[in-house]
């Protein structure tokens, strides 16, 4: 998978709490269950260097269709352009899902079918998806509905090549990473894009074209539609550490290597923040509050379960009904995973018994 340029790697860039900083050289070794997943292509606005896969019927989905993927970008900087590819099979003719500025932007039926609706965030780790079930378009940041839009007939089939980072008729990328792009040719449910948002997918499922895992390479895991690394395109994993210290007001350290913090968003208020340790020191738990100090929301929990099952576990309960965003970092495996809250019922505890394949 080759060595990815000190020159590519000059970047500070945030994933939910986990920061990649100046690493140097690094090598494509695989980091397992991470959120972005294994190795990711890091673009830098530049143009020339993408993910290709030659066109087939199949990418061509006529009555519905889903497109979906982790990205963390910047597209204030770089070339000219404000808006970048992150998906695209020739948006003159066919569909394109990219940013503008930090507005998720796509087009499904060629140049005419352009819809912005929804805000993805600079420089974190976001999940974007795009569906069509026949009658509406619609966005989703993060697994939740950000805008829809009113459309019907089928959508058009084109002969140009996927690209993901760019698009033949419009080569221009965005400053971050792109990873985990699963084409379907069914209008994902919102259910359905929350129930594998932070888990890898590697096998066959009813209407699932493709799932392209970006792991150091162009490989479609499913549909046998591999793509070709173009212009050079370098690959990260997430840098490793020996421990993750004593922690912070923000951030629990638990076993000495798992980093955890949130994030809150009020839906009443639209106000948003960062979750405080409660100072209770466990080297297995952490706590957290929202408001005030003594109203605690939610709890997490590691668990060393590689004797059992080979993974470390990542539990957690709460007593919020708000919008958060758990952050779990395993600092030492060089693996992290995303769990989110969604406004409205009382918070599921979340029981992950497959959370880090990093043992010992």
């Amino acid at each position: 998978m080759g060595w990815v340029s000190q020159r590519l790697l000059h970047f500070s860039r945030r994933f939910g709490g986990f920061f990649l900083i100046s690493l140097g050289l690094v090598g494509l070794s695989g980091a397992a269950a991470a959120q972005p997943f294994g190795a990711w292509p890091v673009y830098t606005g530049t143009t020339g260097r993408y993910i290709e896969v030659p066109s087939a019927a199949d990418l061509n989905p006529i009555g519905a269709i889903t497109i979906e993927a982790w990205v963390g970008v910047n597209t204030s900087t770089s070339v000219p352009s404000s808006c970048k590819s992150l998906v695209g099979k020739n948006y003159t003719t066919g569909y394109w899902v990219g940013v503008c500025g930090n507005t998720l932007r796509s087009y499904l039926t060629g140049t005419a079918s352009l819809k912005d609706g929804g805000v993805v965030p600079t420089s974190e780790a976001t999940h974007i998806a795009v569906t069509y079930d026949g009658t509406t378009r619609r966005h989703y940041v993060n697994g939740e509905l950000v805008a829809s839009f009113p459309q019907t007939g089928a959508l058009p089939a084109n002969t140009s090549p996927l690209r993901i980072g760019s698009d033949v008729a419009y080569d221009f990328q965005p400053n971050g990473f792109i990873d985990e792009v699963r084409l379907w040719n069914v209008p994902r449910t919102v259910d359905q894009i929350r129930g594998s948002i932070n888990v890898p997918v590697s096998t066959v499922q009813p209407g699932l074209v493709s799932v392209w895992s970006l792991d150091g390479n162009g490989a479609d895991a499913v549909g046998g539609h591999n793509g070709a690394v173009v212009g050079g395109l370098g690959f990260l994993t997430f840098p490793v550490a020996l421990n993750c210290g004593s922690g912070s007001s923000t951030t629990a350290c638990l076993n000495t290597r798992f980093s955890v913090s949130v994030t809150f968003r009020d839906p009443n208020t639209g106000a948003t923040g960062i979750g405080q340790v409660v100072e209770c020191p466990n080297p297995d738990s952490a706590l957290f509050w929202f408001f005030a100090p003594n109203a605690w929301e939610v709890m997490v929990k590691s668990i060393n379960a590689c004797s059992f099952n080979n993974r470390y576990w990542a539990f957690s309960a709460a007593t919020t009904n708000v919008f958060y965003r758990l952050n779990v970092a395993d600092v030492r495996g060089g693996a992290n995973k995303i769990y989110f809250n969604y406004p409205g019922p009382p918070a599921p505890a979340v029981t992950d018994t497959a959370a880090f394949a990093t043992c010992p």
